[in-house]
């Protein structure tokens, strides 16, 4: 049997393994649901089974027997801290030889550089800036969660947005196009009803999140309050990257920044306000959307710690593996 890694992504909504053999060709997928923040309530059972469901499934998916052995897993998990509890939840339900789980920002780096220095921006459902330097040091910004920052964010945004409908229909703000547009997403009558499902927890946080996808198209009918929402958040996002590269001391070189996530994909809006505000910052900033999805991004992790050479032969078959799982 050939010698095999597994890379993992688990984030807010989902999770997706992916294993490859060590020349990066990928021999099978599996996905399950959320695997994040172990210290919320539920949350050590809902990693577990998140783990366990899509290394099964991915295992499945490449006709291989579930009690496979890798040779190193790579686990990417959002919300992982320092303090081992992620570790703890659920190291024990991957059979491997190198395991190494951390913060889903270290996948989303690699899967920028393949592995080399540079900064990212992950822009979801939540937000975080990571970076990693020439001489192994790191660091990060924002991340602080929905409640107390994740500026930019898709959930941010949501809500930045819903104010802005409330404060229309009060006669506090100026009337825009996102009263209508967000009900319509939601699937609400009115905004008294959108605030009940939301204060009674009716509506998830990522669902919440969903209703982004109403600002840009407000924006793009020309509709001056989208567009305010959408530059503030492209403005974050930039800053938190901006914060890292200084912190890091890669503000005056040619550093790679990448953007990850869905709020980058969906708002040009978003994009240039970002470029705009870390040119501020780091003025030879070389941006570079994501080379593989975040999974191939763990892939490239795992690949490293056992000791595989990331060739251009392997680098064109985990490109290949990518663009069959979709998601950069």
């Amino acid at each position: 049997m050939p010698r095999l890694v597994l890379g993992m992504d688990g984030g807010q909504t989902s999770t997706t393994a992916a294993v490859c053999e060590a020349n990066g060709r990928l021999v099978g997928v599996g996905r399950a649901g959320p695997a994040n923040h172990v210290w919320e309530p539920g949350g050590v059972q809902r990693a577990r089974r998140a783990v366990k469901r899509s290394t099964t499934a991915a295992l499945e998916a490449a006709r291989l027997p579930r009690q496979t052995i890798f040779d190193a897993a790579f686990l990417g998990i959002t919300g992982t801290k320092d303090d081992g509890r992620t570790e703890c939840a659920v190291r024990n339900c991957v059979r491997t030889k190198r395991l190494r789980i951390a913060n889903d920002k270290v996948n989303a780096l690699a899967s920028v550089t393949a592995g080399k220095p540079g900064v990212v921006v992950i822009a979801g459902t939540g937000t975080i800036a990571y970076g990693e330097n020439s001489r192994s040091r790191c660091a990060t910004a924002s991340g602080w969660g929905f409640l107390l920052g994740d500026e930019g964010a898709g959930f941010w945004i949501a809500r930045e947005a819903i104010a802005a409908a409330c404060r229309a229909y009060d006669g506090r703000g100026e009337e825009t196009a996102l009263s209508r547009m967000l009900l319509a997403e939601a699937g609400a009558p009115d905004l008294w009803d959108l605030h009940f499902l939301i204060y009674s927890a009716k509506i998830s946080r990522s669902a919440i999140a969903g209703l982004a996808r109403a600002v840009p198209t407000a924006a793009a009918q020309g509709d001056r309050t989208a567009r305010s929402i959408l530059y503030q958040a492209g403005r974050e996002l930039g800053l938190a990257a901006g914060t890292v590269a200084r912190r890091l001391e890669m503000h005056r070189g040619r550093t790679t920044v990448g953007m990850v996530g869905g709020v980058f994909g969906g708002s040009a809006e978003v994009r240039r306000s970002f470029r705009h505000q870390v040119r501020r910052h780091v003025p030879r900033a070389q941006f570079a959307p994501a080379r593989f999805a975040p999974v191939i991004g763990s892939v490239v992790l795992a690949l490293k710690m056992a000791g595989v050479r990331l060739t251009q032969t392997v680098l064109a078959n985990l490109e290949t593996a990518s663009d069959e799982i979709g998601g950069k």
